[in-house]
């Protein structure tokens, strides 16, 4: 019998020796019990007004503890569907509007209350078909088509994807809005000769032939090369077709040269299909009848063109392959290895001043110690404004390394000063495992764990896995047990994965023995099956796990095993569906890295969570589904977020405003020149005023301040506790004689 059919067929009966309050009969609550914990709450809701319609026995501080739960749920699920509602039909009535105006209305801001509208539709089907929808896009289709002729590819990837979001993934638009971005991430990426450069460091051909022969030997199936080699050329032709690049690479400003180039490069591809067979080495003969062209025609840097074939061709492959150039190298194994050097801070944008903005500083970092607090504004490192930084350039210029020291100047909006931090920087180690919320009048690195401190439940959130995660997750088990935990709300939501080892060692945590995850590839070392290790110190605790289209990978891993051991109930939205274990390979003398897909991991019970392209099952299905709107997300990023801060002797717990006359000194207003000085009003003209982007913001139907996910895991948890049912194993019969008690 599958999981499915055990968990929403048996949470139903309870024998008359199963052992209750002893003030109850067995058989008065249970029925009540078990519809809740099957998910639906509006038989629990029934089951216990019959009770009290019939004044049975049942001790009456239960039932109306119990009623208690049930009503607040039943007034959130209520407030949600008013909300949703209403949230639908105040976008529909905004994009009407706007069409109504003619000609004077902006049919950019009417997709985007469209879309948005689409999001809370109880039909989505059903709306995409409505008459004024398919006019509307319609009309969006021909603008989005004028703004790629012009190749003004922000504007037309705003609108394809605004059409994607309306007409689905498999609509007509999915492969227009990917060759926009395409264009646009050109764009992007190599904004200048600087930014160039830096992508391109320490790369040549050599990478290229490296890579193709570890693809060869170690890929989980057999390459299609053709694609490969597709896909690479592709991304040149995008690459030679760029305005901005012309602004900079002389080569591509001869336009001779460049349609010479791009003439040839189709006719090479061309001639791909054709070919019987197609392996790595003809990649690297194509690749070097490239290299032979280009330096006949446009004199791309070699380095470019290795960087942009090679990012071209691999995306043919699967997602999660990739070349982890020198450049990103950083990036990469702060988030694999869960360490950076550098002061320690979590970097954002302040969004009224648009300057650099101090989130929080991190747990034992120089920066918590120095004194950072919250909501500073970096306006200076070493002396150099921070004017029109991103936070990619703070990232650049703010780490460095251990031992070497970094002066920011912090404008503080609760005072109006101005204060020079000077810090030294060391090693930080950024911590994945999060309580409730943080402990008052502590350094941030203590927890409150018990989310229900009255009955017991704690909740402990998992941000990613890293080395150290499984040590600091079993710290936090017992600090949980010792505040007095009884149950446990573990939170995947969000987090994208990492390390599979740590993803095994922390199950175990939860499972005594049996299976957590296996894994098959091309070649048979790759072929593993890794158990529990039994190293259990919550081996019974009552447990849901929270996961949501976000949770990916490792989150996949422990929320799946724990499910199909029957160990959990998964709560939340179907996850993500990265069902692949990627090896990282050393590419010759290069500091390259190769990011390689080896195998495809399969959960106990069989099944994998890879989304395979086309495919209509992925991830992990949660045993009961709360989806969460647009705006609930939002709302539930915000409070995760909150949470984390440590205000470092900060008094206020709201954001500081800025006085006026501080804003006007530090708001960037300086106009972005174009890359190639040309003056062209339309294409500067963003497709949202300001004004239109406060119209979109100004919904007056806020998401009410409770997670959706969380309380249906609470309400299962205060269930689970309160009946001592067996959940969710040992469950063993159908869901219609729940009712009978």
């Amino acid at each position: 019998m599958s999981v499915r059919a055990i968990v929403r067929g048996a949470l139903c009966v309870v024998f008359s020796g199963l052992l209750l309050a002893p003030t109850l009969r067995a058989d008065e609550l249970s029925g009540a019990y078990a519809a809740i914990l099957r998910g639906d709450v509006d038989a629990g809701i029934a089951r216990l007004k019959e009770l009290q319609a019939a004044n049975q026995g049942t001790s009456k501080n239960e039932l109306t503890r119990v009623s208690g739960w049930l009503d607040h749920y039943r007034s959130l699920v209520t407030s949600r569907d008013d909300i949703r509602q209403k949230t639908f039909d105040w976008n529909v009535e905004q994009a009407k509007a706007e069409i109504a105006k003619g000609g004077e209305g902006k049919l950019y801001l009417a997709m985007m209350f469209a879309a948005r509208a689409m999001s809370y539709a109880a039909d989505e089907k059903a709306f995409a078909r409505e008459p004024w929808i398919e006019e509307l896009c319609s009309k969006a289709a021909i603008e989005a088509d004028k703004f790629e002729k012009a190749a003004d590819w922000g504007k037309a990837h705003a609108y394809y994807l605004a059409l994607e979001r309306i007409q689905g993934e498999k609509s007509r638009f999915h492969p227009l809005r990917e060759e926009a971005a395409r264009h646009l991430r050109v764009d992007v990426l190599y904004e200048d000769r600087e930014a160039l450069d830096r992508r391109i460091v320490d790369v040549a051909t050599p990478v290229l032939h490296d890579a193709l022969k570890v693809i060869n030997d170690r890929y989980f199936e057999r390459p299609d090369f053709k694609k490969v080699a597709e896909g690479g050329l592709k991304y040149l032709h995008t690459l030679a077709e760029s305005k901005k690049l012309r602004g900079y690479l002389d080569g591509l400003k001869n336009d001779e040269a460049r349609k010479q180039f791009i003439e040839k490069l189709d006719q090479i591809a061309a001639e791909v299909p054709k070919q019987e067979r197609f392996m790595a080495r003809d990649v690297r003969e194509l690749f070097d009848k490239v290299r032979e062209l280009n330096d006949a025609t446009v004199r791309i840097p070699e380095g470019l063109l290795v960087v942009e074939f090679l990012d071209g061709a691999l995306e043919q492959l699967d997602a999660y392959t990739s070349i982890i150039w020198p450049a990103d190298a950083t990036d990469f194994d702060k988030m694999m290895l869960g360490g950076f050097e550098g002061v320690g801070i979590q970097l954002g944008i302040d969004e009224d001043s648009g300057r650099l903005k101090v989130t929080t500083p991190l747990e034992g970092s120089p920066a918590l110690e120095g004194g950072v607090q919250p909501d500073d504004l970096i306006v200076e490192v070493d002396g150099k404004t921070t004017k029109g930084w991103s936070t990619d350039d703070a990232v650049r210029n703010i780490m460095g390394p251990s031992g070497t020291k970094v002066v920011l100047t912090m404008y503080r909006p609760s005072t109006g000063e101005r204060i020079p931090f000077e810090l030294t920087r060391r090693n930080i180690v950024i911590r994945t495992v999060r309580g409730y919320e943080r402990v008052p009048g502590t350094r941030g690195d203590e927890w409150n764990y018990l989310i229900d401190p009255k009955e017991g439940i704690a909740y402990i959130r998992l941000v990613g896995f890293h080395p150290e995660s499984d040590g600091e997750l079993r710290n936090a088990l017992s600090e949980a047990r010792k505040q007095g935990m009884k149950a446990l709300v573990l939170d995947v939501r969000y987090n994208p994965g990492g390390l599979l080892d740590t993803a095994v060692d922390i199950v175990s945590a939860f499972l005594r023995e049996g299976e957590v995850v296996s894994t098959r590839g091309r070649v048979q070392a790759e072929h593993q099956q890794t158990k529990s290790s039994g190293n259990t110190p919550e081996g019974s605790t009552p447990l849901v796990v929270l996961v949501n289209e976000a949770s990916a990978s490792a989150s996949e891993i422990l929320a799946g095993a724990l499910q199909d051991h029957q160990r959990a109930i998964v709560i939340g939205q179907r996850s993500f569906g990265k069902g692949s274990v990627q090896r990282v390979f050393p590419l010759g003398r290069s500091p390259a890295r190769l990011k390689l897909t080896t195998a495809i991991y399969y959960l106990p019970n069989g099944r994998s969570p890879h989304k395979a392209p086309d495919a209509e099952v992925w991830g992990v299905d949660p045993d009961q589904e709360v989806k969460a709107t647009p705006k609930e997300e939002r709302e539930i990023i915000r409070r995760q977020n909150q949470a984390i801060v440590i205000n470092n002797g900060r008094t206020a717990t709201s954001k500081p405003a800025l006085s006026a006359a501080a804003l006007k000194e530090l708001k960037d207003d300086e106009k972005k020149k174009k890359g190639d000085g040309e003056e062209d009003e339309e294409l500067d003209t963003p497709l949202l005023a300001d004004a239109d982007i406060e119209r979109l913001n100004a919904d007056p139907h806020p998401a009410a301040e409770f997670d959706p996910q969380l309380e249906m895991a609470l309400l299962q948890l205060r269930v689970k506790l309160a009946g001592r049912m067996p959940w969710p194993a040992k469950i063993a019969a159908a869901p219609e004689k729940a009712r009978g008690g």
